[in-house]
């Protein structure tokens, strides 16, 4: 059996990755500095992408990320991670991150969300085939479908950038 003919379900790639914020995480307002988030997604997307593929992943792209609220000082933040679609030795890695004040049960609230691909390598640094991706729930499907389009839509982005659709000439002055 090869690599390739193996097969892995959303629920098996699942990581959860929580971690206290403290004084030393604050920017000049006082909040969490969004670049401490920004770590802790790639670590969580390497945990989930590693964990699925069952070697060593490397950060090929990041989709975009949404900062909706801040993250204060004090606050435990959990960030939740899913393979949402896989290529031949590419996987999209949906991250959920939210907080919670630790003080006060019930405050959870989500703060952030984001996609980043991730690609598997194998021991010569070379890619290597991740396994097949099961939808097993509703939910799963409908990331998998997201996260087919997105890549679609990004394809199509880059197409139009490099065919200079958005160029503009300097115009003559007379």
């Amino acid at each position: 059996m090869t690599d390739r003919d193996r097969s892995k379900t959303v629920a098996e790639s699942r990581v959860t990755l929580s971690s206290l914020m403290r004084p030393h995480h604050a920017n000049f307002a006082g909040n969490v500095h969004g670049g401490v988030i920004l770590g802790l997604m790639d670590e969580a997307a390497y945990l989930c992408a590693s964990k699925f593929a069952e070697g060593y992943c490397v950060t090929a792209a990041l989709d975009h990320v949404d900062f909706s609220g801040p993250v204060q000082v004090g606050d435990m933040v959990t960030i939740c991670a899913t393979v949402n679609a896989v290529g031949r030795s590419s996987m999209q890695v949906g991250l959920v991150v939210t907080a919670e004040n630790p003080q006060e049960p019930g405050t959870t609230r989500q703060t952030n969300y984001s996609f980043v691909t991730m690609v598997a390598k194998d021991d010569d640094g070379r890619t290597a085939k991740v396994p097949r991706l099961v939808c097993e729930t509703r939910e799963d499907r409908l990331a998998n479908c997201e996260a087919q389009l997105r890549r679609e839509l990004r394809g199509k982005y880059e197409a139009e950038v490099r065919e200079g659709r958005c160029r503009f000439e300097k115009e003559d002055v007379a």
